[in-house]
Formats: C-alpha cells, structure tokens, sequence
C-alpha cells in the first residue's frame, strides 16, 4: 500500500505522526514477506540526524526533530558513496530487514541487536486510531521511550563487550513500570484496601490516585448526569487527564525504581458510566478496548454489596460519590462487566475487609511477578 505524500512546512520538514510497539512475539510467516535491508548511522547523542542507506544502493540524509508521536522529518537524498563515507564514519549503527504489512512498518534488528523486533504504524494525524493486529501476538508501545537513535548507541555498547561478558539485548532496553488497576464500585473497600496496600508495599509501589475524584474534589467539575451529552465530554476529560497522569506516573515510578503502578481505577471504568459501555468508549475516547486492556498489567476487581445503612454512611464521607445504592450495586455489576475479559483479571468476592485486603494482596503479587517474568 502506497504512502500518500506528507506535507512539508516552510522550513522542509515533512510531518510525521507515527507510533511503535517492541514485539517480544511475532507471526513468523511476516518475515516471509519482501523487505529492504536498512543500515542506519547517526551523529549525535542529543538528536535524530542519521544517514540510511536501503538495500545498498541508495543514501538518504536526514535530520528528524520532535519526540513522541507528532515528530517532523527532512530528509536529503545523497550520492550513495557520500552516505556510506558517512554511515563507516561513525560507531553508532544499526541494521534492520523492514517487512511491510497491513500499513505497517516490521523491523527485524541484526547484528547486536539480533532478535529485537520493533512496528510502526504512520498515522494521518495523532488521534488516529490503531487497531493492533493479531500477529502482534504480544507487544507493548515504546513510542516515547525507544528511538532508533538509542538503539544504535545499545547496539555500539553491545559491540564493546566481550563475546563472554555479553548480555542480551532486552537488558538494556528500557524497562515499562507493569502497571496495576485496583477498581470496583462505589462502597466497595477500594479506598481502604488502597490505603492499606501502600502502607505495607510502598517501597514497590508507586500509588496513583483515582482521577476523577481530583476532577470532581479539586477542580469542582460534577458529573453531568442529566445531560448526555454533557456526560460525554466529562468522561473524554477524565480520560485524558487519565492518561496524562499515568505517563508522569510512569516516569516517577521509573525514577524511583518501583516494582509497579497500582492505580486507582484505570481508563476502562469510564464505559461503566457510558450508556453503551465498551461501544462509547471505543468512539467516545478515539481508542480500542484491546489497546485499553493493553496497558494495564493487571486487573484486581473488588465486588460491592454493601447494606443501605452502611452505603449511606460511607457516602456521607465522600463528597465525589453521588449515587443511590442501587445505582451504586449497578455500577459495581457494570465495572465488572466492562473489565473481565482483561487477561490477567482477578475478582475479590465480597467478605469481610481483612478477607479483601488478604485476597487483594495475593493478586498484586501475583501481577507483580507475572509482569516480572515477561
């Protein structure tokens, strides 16, 4: 499938929107496909200026500028015996055989780097949405966390040590916080168990606190829920700022070296509050249950069946809560409804509170070192 031609601005960049994912299992009939073998050099620690040079007989210099998704490229052709002067003129290089399939770009690394497997996906615009193929067999993104330019100082790293002193690949590519949803409906003991979890692993854990209690407490934004419409923005903003808090999350946990995330509600619970659940979800958010779903390492879901008496005095704590108790039991069935297909999902049936908190630290654990073995 052709591109079409990207649009350039003023100064000759081209704009690129464009997401990869590090594939650890891959059909294998892709490879079996035709493909251009890239050697690729670059100059410069600090930005993304490389030359490439295709199945030997072509060079092309280019300077990329921009991280993340949203990126603008210019790229030079150049006579072929300037861009391998310029490729044997540095130490950071990389070699890849990229397979086209489905729209997508399939990279198998050789070399150093042999075994490391990358896609890319170039968007028309960044709220595009991917559907991930099912020849990604496992797979987790690393747009914002693995360049090619990095991967070519790995592999010069790789290439300095000794043949009996070499480690794999996977050692140094960076390493993705597993990410852990603690969730369940209202009066469910999520806040509590939370609580008592970081008090007893909050030297593994990074907390992260549920966003649309910050919404509804700090910002003063009450859910609209007489108006539909109304209701539908709400939940893209919680969505959103969701995301965002995540990312520093991410980040933050990194820094701190911490085993995992455990979060307060995941992305997924916002279809608990749509009319039509996953189905809004997917339109409302721009998104796909299966890219939600792949975020989150684990799933520990906590059923909610409290009496009236005891509903309605914990409700009268929270100030962000504004359903009845029946309303509440529904929304409890509803999140469930929307998370239990999620692979590693763990439901903590109702009980007494030290039964919860027992049964919920058996399933982070069990998350913790799942994520651990992947």
């Amino acid at each position: 499938m052709a591109k079409s031609k990207p649009e350039k601005d003023d100064d000759g960049y081209e704009n690129e929107f464009e997401r990869r994912w590090l594939v650890r299992t891959i059909d294998p009939k892709v490879r079996k496909r035709p493909s251009q073998l890239f050697e690729q050099a670059y100059f410069d620690k600090t930005r993304d200026l490389r030359v490439r040079i295709i199945d030997g007989k072509k060079a092309i210099l280019a300077n990329k500028i921009g991280r993340g998704v949203a990126r603008k490229e210019k790229p030079h052709p150049t006579p072929l015996s300037t861009g391998r002067f310029l490729h044997d003129s540095t130490p950071y290089v990389i070699r890849k055989r990229r397979h086209l399939i489905d729209g997508w770009e399939v990279d198998f690394f050789e070399g150093p780097l042999s075994g490391l497997v990358l896609a890319e996906f170039e968007m028309k615009s960044e709220q595009q949405i991917i559907i991930i193929p099912k020849w990604m067999k496992d797979s987790v993104e690393v747009t914002d966390t693995l360049s090619n330019r990095l991967l070519a100082h790995i592999a010069y790293d790789l290439s300095c040590e000794a043949d009996g002193e070499r480690r794999p690949i996977k050692d140094y590519l960076p390493k993705k916080v597993p990410s852990i949803v603690l969730t369940g409906g209202p009066c469910s003991g999520k806040t509590t168990i939370m609580a008592l979890l970081r008090a007893e692993f909050g030297n593994l854990l990074h907390c992260v606190p549920e966003t649309a209690t910050i919404i509804i407490d700090s910002v003063g934004a009450k859910p609209p829920i007489d108006d539909p419409i109304a209701m539908r923005d709400f939940q893209r903003t919680i969505y959103r700022v969701q995301h965002s808090f995540e990312k520093a999350s991410h980040r933050q946990a990194d820094r701190d070296k911490k085993a995992a995330l455990l979060l307060d509600r995941g992305t997924v619970d916002g279809a608990a509050y749509m009319p039509r659940g996953l189905h809004d979800l997917e339109r409302i958010c721009e998104t796909t249950v299966s890219e939600e779903f792949a975020r989150y390492d684990g799933v520990i879901c906590l059923e909610v069946v409290p009496s009236l008496d005891v509903y309605d005095t914990d409700t009268a704590k929270h100030p962000a809560r504004s359903e009845t108790h029946e309303k509440a039991k529904k929304l409890g069935a509803r999140i469930l409804d929307v998370w239990h297909e999620h692979p590693n999902f763990h439901y903590i049936r109702a009980g007494s509170i030290e039964e919860k908190v027992s049964a919920a630290r058996a399933a982070l654990l069990k998350c913790i070192e799942r994520a651990a073995k992947k």
